[in-house]
C-alpha cells in the first residue's frame, strides 16, 4: 500500500530551526512510531516543489512572510496537485501588533486571513480557536496538543528531608517574554508566601525576561532564575533537560482572561504534570477543559487574595498537594501523550485527502 506523502513546513526565524510550536504540534507528531506506517512525512524550512499529497504549513512560516510570499506558496502547492493544509495553534485574528513587537503586524495578519480562507483544510488544538476559525473555512479540524512520551524522563520522587532537615518547598514558573502580563498577576501572592515562610519556600523560574526579573526584585520576591545549556535551549533537548534536571513541588500557570488567550491550549499543565508537580492555574476556560479543580490541579480567580491562597494551601498541606499532582501526571500518561492521541492527526489528515 502505497503511502499519502505529507511535506511540512514548520515556522522558524533567522534560522531555520524550527520554533518550539513548531516541534510540539507538528514534527514530533508526525515522526512519531504511531504514525510511521501511516505517512510518509518531509519537513523543511520552504517548499521546494516536492512531491506531496499533502503540504502542512505552520503558523506564520517564516520571519518575513508577506501576502505576495504567502500567495506564491499556495499557488506553488496547487500547482503541485497537493491539499493546502494551515496549522495554526493562536488566535492571530485577535492578537495586536502592540502586544508581539517584531513578530505580528497587519501585513501577516492579511497573510493568516488568506490562508485561513484558502486551506483545504485547517487544523487547529482547541475548541475555542476553532469557533474562532469557522466563519473563514468551515473545513477546520482539531487536533489537541499532547506530549512526546519520548522526551520525558520519569519522575524521581523528592524527600521532604534532607540530611541538614526539612527542605524549601519549590514554587516554580516557566513563561517567555510574551508572558509579563502574567507574570504580574502572581508576584503579590508570591510576596506574601514568602513574608510568612521565608526560607521555608524557594521560588524558581525559568524563561522570563530581565525585565520581569526586576519586576520580581521590585515586588520584593527573591527568585532563582535557572536556564538550560545553549544546546539545550531547542525544544527536543530542552523537555528532557525539563523534565530530567527540574525539581519542583507547585508549578503556577497564571493566564489574563483575554479574546487571544481564550484561544490558547493547556499545554503548560502538561509540561507541569509531566514534572510531577502540583499545578495552580487560572480559572479561565484554557485550564477550565482539563484541570479538574481539586483532583488534578487547583484553579484560582485571578485575585491576589485567591492566588495567594491557594499557593499557601499547597505549601502548607504535602498530602493535598502530593496527591493532585499524581493525579495529574495520571492524567498525562493516560490521555496526552503521543502514544495515546498521536493517531488524531491520522483523522485529520485522512479528513484532509476525501
Amino acid at each position: 500500500m502505497i503511502q499519502p506523502r505529507v511535506h511540512v513546513i514548520y515556522e522558524h526565524g533567522i534560522d531555520p530551526r524550527p520554533f518550539g510550536s513548531a516541534q510540539i504540534r507538528l514534527l514530533r507528531p508526525l515522526s512519531h512510531p504511531v504514525l510511521r506506517d501511516q505517512f510518509e512525512v518531509t519537513f523543511d524550512w520552504t517548499y521546494r516543489g516536492e512531491l506531496a499529497d499533502v503540504v502542512i504549513v505552520d503558523r506564520l512560516w517564516r520571519p518575513d512572510v508577506s501576502l505576495p510570499s504567502a500567495e506564491q506558496l499556495l499557488q506553488d502547492v496547487r500547482r503541485a496537485g497537493a491539499r493546502f493544509v494551515y496549522a495554526i495553534d493562536d488566535d492571530f485574528l485577535s492578537l495586536s501588533e502592540e502586544a508581539a513587537p517584531g513578530y505580528f503586524n497587519a501585513a501577516k495578519r492579511s497573510v493568516v486571513e488568506l490562508w485561513l480562507r484558502e486551506a483545504d483544510q485547517v487544523v487547529v488544538t482547541t475548541l475555542p480557536l476553532q469557533q474562532r476559525v469557522l466563519p473563514f473555512n468551515p473545513r477546520c479540524v482539531i487536533v489537541p496538543n499532547a506530549l512526546d512520551e519520548r522526551l520525558l524522563i520519569g519522575e524521581r520522587p523528592r524527600s521532604l528531608e534532607t540530611p541538614f532537615g526539612p527542605r524549601p518547598t519549590v514554587i516554580g514558573y516557566m513563561g517567555t517574554y510574551s508572558h509579563e502580563a502574567d507574570w504580574r498577576l502572581i508576584l503579590p501572592a508570591w510576596r506574601q508566601v514568602y513574608e510568612r515562610h521565608r526560607e521555608a519556600v524557594e521560588f524558581q523560574v525559568i524563561g522570563i525576561s530581565e525585565r520581569a526579573q526586576a519586576l520580581a526584585r521590585q515586588a520584593g520576591v527573591p527568585v532563582r532564575v535557572i536556564h538550560p545549556r545553549l544546546e539545550e535551549v531547542e525544544y527536543p533537548l530542552f523537555m528532557l533537560w525539563f523534565t530530567g534536571q527540574i525539581r519542583w513541588d507547585i508549578a503556577v500557570a497564571p493566564l489574563l482572561d483575554t479574546p487571544f488567550t481564550r484561544c490558547k491550549s493547556d499545554l503548560k499543565f502538561l509540561d507541569y504534570s509531566s514534572l510531577g508537580a502540583a499545578t495552580i492555574a487560572s480559572r479561565v476556560p484554557v485550564y477550565e477543559s482539563s484541570v479538574r479543580h481539586g483532583e488534578t490541579g487547583w484553579l484560582a480567580e485571578n485575585t491576589v487574595e485567591a492566588w495567594t491562597n491557594a499557593v499557601e494551601q499547597f505549601v502548607t498541606d504535602d498530602e493535598t498537594r502530593t496527591t493532585m499532582a499524581q493525579a495529574a501526571r495520571c492524567y498525562l500518561w493516560h490521555a496526552r501523550i503521543l502514544e495515546q492521541c498521536g493517531q488524531a492527526w491520522a483523522g485529520a489528515l485522512k479528513t484532509c485527502r476525501n
